[in-house]
């Protein structure tokens, strides 16, 4: 019994997103230009692209249109989120350097929290209409914005990570992963440089019995962006195959 036909599968794209609702915009303390400049640095360059054919639907994908640098879907909403200590949690104050980005109000965080609830509201939704599904949480990063205290001394990043949870990822699917994107020339770590996946709300919670299987696709941009960043046909090509390919090769 294959995942793929066992379970519904959800592609999770939440940081591809070029909108700039002007509500949110409005918050901007630097120049346009720069940051511009920001959100290009910090978004997952084109992995929507690499999502393979027949799953880019609404169905089948869950991709966030709004700039990460003006809601960032991934991160918790309290305490319990720990970028919150460096200005970047749900609703972004500061970029990865420090630079302050955004005036930050009580009111901001309100009109971020529209965007943000109803797109979790979207992954509660699917997961309320399917006993079963396998999301794949598909980001990438480039070595500029690795958090320092993410990486290890002597430990290079590498091409691929895989992000895991002991809850939520099956072996199977890790193993699987790691089997095709290493067959592929890419190096491969697990849980490295960032860990986890993303698992709905509804799932979390128990509102829902849906059983959720989940993996974190981090794709290094080097392997597949060019000097000037930008993304290269025929490596996200490559990479639309190898998730392909992770698709076709897990089994229970």
């Amino acid at each position: 019994m294959s995942w793929k036909s066992d379970h519904h599968v959800v592609f999770h794209v939440p940081h591809d997103g070029a909108q700039f609702p002007p509500e949110l915009m409005s918050s901007a303390c630097i120049p346009q230009r720069e940051f511009m400049r920001y959100h290009e640095t910090m978004r997952d360059t084109s992995v929507t692209l690499m999502i393979p054919d027949g799953y880019r639907t609404e169905e089948h994908s869950v991709v966030f249109p709004v700039s990460r640098l003006l809601c960032d879907v991934e991160r918790f909403i309290g305490p319990e989120e720990v970028m919150e200590q460096f200005g970047m949690g749900y609703c972004y104050e500061r970029a990865f350097d420090g630079q302050k980005i955004k005036n930050v109000t009580e009111d901001l965080k309100r009109r971020t929290r529209i965007y943000y609830d109803g797109h979790h509201k979207r992954l509660d939704e699917i997961c309320m209409k399917h006993e079963k599904i396998l999301l794949i949480d598909l980001h990438s990063f480039s070595d500029e914005i690795v958090p320092l205290h993410f990486l290890k001394d002597g430990e290079p990043t590498p091409g691929i990570c895989i992000g895991t949870d002991p809850g939520y990822t099956p072996r199977a699917l890790t193993e699987a992963a790691m089997k095709v994107f290493g067959e592929a020339g890419y190096s491969v770590r697990e849980n490295y440089p960032y860990t986890g996946c993303l698992v709905p709300n509804a799932v979390m919670s128990g509102r829902t019995r849906c059983r959720c299987a989940s993996i974190m696709l981090e794709i290094n941009k080097r392997v597949y962006c060019d000097e000037a960043g930008n993304a290269v046909h025929h490596e996200l090509e490559k990479l639309q195959g190898c998730i392909s390919g992770v698709l076709a090769n897990i089994s229970l």
